[in-house]
């Protein structure tokens, strides 16, 4: 009887010695600045969700640990889907910079005059070499009595390395990836925008 005793206490010693997972969510550092000043009549910009193809399409955190590894983390995730993160902030910045962004899927028309904006992301991860990486390509379709015209398709390439070691800085880094993407394709916009 005294070995089963000791048995079951050795058991329960085993099973309370490890400490519980800690889950760290991340997002990014969002500083709302005034939205721009819509003076004069922008057209509307329809934006589709973000669409992440590939290993990046998940809210866990993913790395390239080498040449042809791939490490999804398991403590580590988006606070949020990155596809519904991304489309927040793309909404957010077009916004501040004078447009007038709408979700495609709360319009109900698409009007004369109006443009659509598509982003593919194929790859969001860190990388063991480069840091945080953003690649795809984004589409710019026009509205016209004829229908829709694709006016362009854009591929964007942007690698930021990390300030410091660690999920923050790979957060700051994607952060600052999409910003470059936000800055390249507002200016795109605005220079066919009528």
């Amino acid at each position: 009887m005294k070995g089963v005793i000791a048995l079951i206490a050795l058991f329960m010693m085993g099973c309370t010695g490890s400490a519980p997972a800690q889950y760290n969510y991340y997002r990014f550092n969002t500083s709302h600045a005034e939205a721009g000043d819509h003076g004069t009549e922008q057209p509307r910009i329809y934006l589709d969700q973000i669409n992440i193809i590939g290993v990046a399409d998940q809210q866990a955190l993913v790395q390239y640990t080498g040449e042809h590894t791939v490490h999804i983390a398991n403590y580590h995730y988006w606070a949020e889907h990155p596809k519904l993160l991304l489309t927040k902030e793309t909404l957010r910045y077009l916004n501040e910079t004078g447009f007038t962004p709408v979700l495609t899927v709360n319009a109900s028309e698409f009007k004369q005059g109006e443009y659509r904006v598509l982003i593919e992301v194929s790859d969001l991860a860190g990388h063991y070499q480069q840091g945080a990486i953003l690649r795809g390509s984004w589409h710019l379709y026009d509205t016209s009595a004829e229908g829709t015209t694709l006016l362009g398709v854009h591929p964007f390439n942007y690698s930021a390395p990390l300030d410091e070691d660690g999920f923050d800085a790979l957060i700051t880094a994607h952060q600052n990836n999409w910003q470059q993407l936000m800055k390249y394709l507002q200016s795109e916009i605005a220079s066919v925008v009528r």
